[in-house]
């Protein structure tokens, strides 16, 4: 079955462990926008690839060979991070041009940019920052894959971020926030559970990343009743 789980929790609750131990049940890869997942790969000796990917065009072509593999199972570690060169990259191409619209939408005269050091990113150009991370979603699932992203919320966020993260738990099938040793499920398409073990969590997605349909997985939930 395709799993599309985000997992959503502080720096250090646990993310990455979480979806490093649920890659070992089938071959995956890992895009490590945030530079941290080989030292656990490492540290678990988990047999899983993990591509590095610094910049927005590093991580377009890693997805690119990533989807043409034999992986399963493909993680983006961390969203936040992925998020964050997207919109660095769009940035870029606005400033070089000199211009935008809003709402990132060809409609009415573009806005002149007065200050190119100065120039922010406002919420009201996220649209094409969300099309890009569902482009790239959307990619690993046409190729047949599943997918686990992790995300760590700002402490404050903005109309335009909380916007993005609704946005974005909308076209998954499994939400979930770590906390360490507790999950608590704030989405699940599958069996409707709401919160486990983190150990019991990590169970959870193994049998339903391998299983072929719903009644393989019934044995599992009948053992957490």
């Amino acid at each position: 079955m395709k799993v599309k789980a985000m997992l959503i929790g502080d720096p250090g609750v646990g993310k990455t462990h979480t979806c490093v131990n649920v890659a070992q049940v089938v071959p995956s890869i890992i895009l490590d926008t945030d530079d941290g997942a080989e030292e656990i790969v490492q540290k678990l000796n988990a047999d899983v690839t993990v591509y590095p990917c610094l910049t927005w065009n590093e991580f377009v072509n890693n997805l690119r060979i990533a989807v043409k593999t034999d992986a399963r199972l493909i993680i983006i570690d961390s969203l936040t991070e992925l998020k964050n060169m997207i919109k660095w990259h769009i940035k870029n191409k606005i400033v070089q041009k000199g211009e935008f619209y809003i709402g990132g939408v060809e409609r009415d005269e573009p806005k002149k940019i007065a200050d190119k050091d100065l120039f922010v990113l406002t919420w009201e150009l996220h649209p094409p920052v969300y099309d890009k991370v569902r482009d790239v979603l959307r990619a690993i699932l046409s190729s047949g894959k599943s997918y686990m992203i992790t995300y760590h919320p700002a402490e404050k966020s903005s109309k335009g971020e909380v916007h993005l993260l609704n946005e974005w738990k909308r076209i998954c099938n499994i939400v979930a926030r770590v906390d360490y040793d507790t999950v608590t499920i704030e989405k699940d398409r599958f069996w409707n559970l709401k919160e486990l073990s983190r150990d019991d969590f990590i169970e959870y997605l193994k049998t339903l990343i391998t299983a072929e349909n719903m009644d393989e997985t019934k044995e599992f939930i009948e053992g957490l009743i």
